[in-house]
């Protein structure tokens, strides 16, 4: 077994040209999946190894306590382990084949709430303290205002903002661009920092083009007291305009085109947001919840 394992280690070095740390992680899930099979089947070959016996080393891992993340990442070494192996010629058919990976439990969006936005937007003191202030409270309001991703705020540029129409097109993913509305108030703070239309919109000290850590750290700094939340990021207050949306009777079909989901599917976990809330609501509420 330890030979097979150890020439499966050497295609991921020279021909696959894995990382040293990635390789070393796929030789310890293989040498602790050959381990079980030893124990189950201590007289049958890792090529030999029967399909039952592959479901039982992933109800064995379930049973250790492992997440749904660290078992299929055993579940992918084992598959390219017998991939390797089909592909070399060593075996005819894949234990694995017809494997599928544990499915993860789908976490449930976290938001700050309407009234919490409110007060965050409200007060004055706090971005007043800032040296760009008014330029943070900008960005924060752009996202929980519009839903865009971090990485379409930093490539906005001035020319996407259309001040007549109220709209800024925003560059989305696979090149995709979309419409988004914005609010008369929001448009008239825009055009106070607007210059030329190749010029980026928002800018940091030196005026260079924005980057990922410091919107981060400015939409960070300013959620980290919403308390509902545990990550205070960009992608909170995408998660706080959608629900937000969906609360205030928005179609969920105009959500996602807001979002620029490619899909209903990906849009379609708001609602299990607002049902989370209206049942606590219920519970709390009704006499015989």
């Amino acid at each position: 077994m330890r030979d097979e394992i150890y020439r499966f280690r050497d295609y991921l070095m020279h021909e696959r040209r894995y990382s040293a740390h990635t390789v070393k992680a796929y030789v310890a899930d293989m040498e602790a999946y050959a381990e079980y099979c030893m124990n189950v089947a201590p007289d049958v070959e890792l090529s030999d190894i029967e399909p039952k016996v592959v479901r039982k080393w992933v109800m064995s891992l379930k049973a250790e306590g492992l997440n749904a993340t660290s078992i299929n990442r055993k579940i992918s070494t084992v598959r390219g382990f017998y991939r390797w192996m089909l592909k070399k010629s060593l075996i005819l058919r894949s234990p694995v084949q017809g494997l599928k990976n544990i499915r993860k439990p789908r976490r449930l969006p976290e938001f700050v709430t309407e009234d919490k936005m409110d007060d965050i937007l409200g007060d004055d003191a706090a971005f007043a303290d800032s040296k760009n202030g008014g330029r943070d409270r900008l960005i924060i309001e752009l996202f929980y205002d519009t839903g865009i991703r971090e990485s379409e705020l930093i490539e906005l540029k001035c020319g996407d903002v259309d001040l007549s129409r109220r709209t800024i097109t925003v560059h989305g993913k696979g090149g995709k661009t979309r419409m988004v509305p914005i609010s008369e108030s929001l448009c008239k703070r825009l055009a106070d920092i607007m210059t030329s239309p190749e010029e980026s919109l928002f800018k940091t000290d030196k005026g260079s083009k924005m980057y990922p850590r410091l919107v981060y750290r400015i939409v960070h700094k300013y959620l980290e007291g919403a308390g509902s939340v545990s990550q205070s990021s960009p992608h909170t207050l995408r998660h706080s305009f959608a629900t937000a949306m969906l609360n205030n009777g928005a179609p969920i079909e105009a959500i996602k085109e807001l979002l620029g989901h490619a899909n209903l599917t990906a849009t379609q976990i708001y609602t299990h947001t607002t049902y989370e809330k209206l049942n606590k609501i219920y519970k709390q509420a009704h006499p015989r919840a």
